[in-house]
């Protein structure tokens, strides 16, 4: 594991509720305000939670086989799905209703990376090697904005930049930020190695990268400056930073990880006990300090508290 200090007692998860979907569970996140939570599932299945009491507010019903990825609209009770159909599709978190479906033009391959861009305005969807940047209006028929140059293996992240800094999108060797309308990337972000998933920091300052050989990769997005934690044990699948910056959490197999980022130094991990079973997904809540995790093998979504920190735990045994 990184290091964790000493200092820092390991925190304790306390299930205090729990509700349930019919498969393994792929994503989990918040809604804008943080009031609703929403999942997605390998069965193809789609759910949206009140958070505070876990009651069920609907069930989407559209993709036939899996839903790989799940991303709340940063201003509107609406969000986005994709999956092993190879298309995305926008619904409206109220009535369940499936507002567009967004096709990637490129047959068999699987939708497995959603992100909004901080003002609503596009969503971009990757399949395979191919990134695609939809314009997205709440009364107009989206259309295709942008298409980023093929990359030259599998995308496995795209995350944007605050204040319209542009898109960050990673595959095999680091990550690239893109600016829409140009064919070239404005800077990479070189790692050696396959990252797996991204995460920007609320201010920009940071960016972080969880990979394939159990590592996470922490860049500054205004220097060359980077700073690389090991020792996981296992591939990092999901890094997160909570609502105001100051903590990013990252996941391992069945560990969950924070780093404290006011005075981040590559050391002083803190390790969350308690969530049964591995965790494939994690997300932050918008204004709480509660984070939501997703994983084991009963496909369980259950409330958890964590002494000074409450916690969402979507996992199970």
């Amino acid at each position: 594991m990184p290091r964790l200090a000493k200092r820092q007692a390991a925190v304790t998860l306390s299930p205090i509720g729990q509700a349930l979907l019919g498969d393994y569970i792929n994503r989990v996140a918040f809604a804008p305000g943080g009031a609703r939570l929403a999942a997605c599932s390998t069965s193809g299945q789609v759910a949206v939670w009140e958070t505070a009491s876990l009651n069920p507010v609907c069930e989407l019903k559209g993709h036939q086989q899996s839903a790989m990825t799940l991303e709340w609209h940063p201003r509107r009770q609406e969000f986005a799905t994709g999956g092993q159909d190879g298309v995305a599709r926008i619904w409206s978190a109220d009535t369940g209703e499936e507002r567009a479906v967004l096709s990637m033009g490129a047959p068999g391959s699987w939708v497995e990376h959603l992100a909004w861009s901080p003002d609503g305005q596009f969503l971009a969807a990757s399949a395979g090697k191919i990134l695609r940047i939809w314009s997205i209006d709440a009364n107009a028929v989206p259309g295709l904005a942008a298409e980023v140059p093929v990359h030259k293996t599998t995308v496995s992240a795209v995350t944007w930049m605050p204040r319209g800094g542009g898109i960050v999108a990673s595959c095999y060797g680091g990550a690239w930020l893109w600016k829409i309308g140009q064919e070239k990337p404005v800077r990479p972000f070189p790692y050696d190695g396959a990252p797996l998933t991204l995460a920007v920091s609320p201010s920009g300052e940071y960016l972080a990268s969880g990979n394939l050989d159990g590592s996470v990769h922490l860049f500054r997005t205004d220097n060359e400056q980077n700073w690389h934690m090991s020792g996981y044990p296992g591939k990092v699948t999901s890094v997160r930073f909570d609502r105001n910056g100051r903590n990013l959490f990252t996941v391992a197999g069945p560990s969950l990880v924070s780093w404290n980022m006011k005075r981040f130094e590559g050391t002083g991990g803190r390790l969350f006990k308690g969530h049964l079973g591995w965790i494939r997904d994690i997300a932050c809540h918008p204004c709480w300090s509660i984070v939501a995790t997703v994983g084991g093998g009963r496909a369980a979504m259950s409330l958890g508290a964590a002494d000074d920190q409450t916690t969402v735990d979507s996992g199970s045994e």
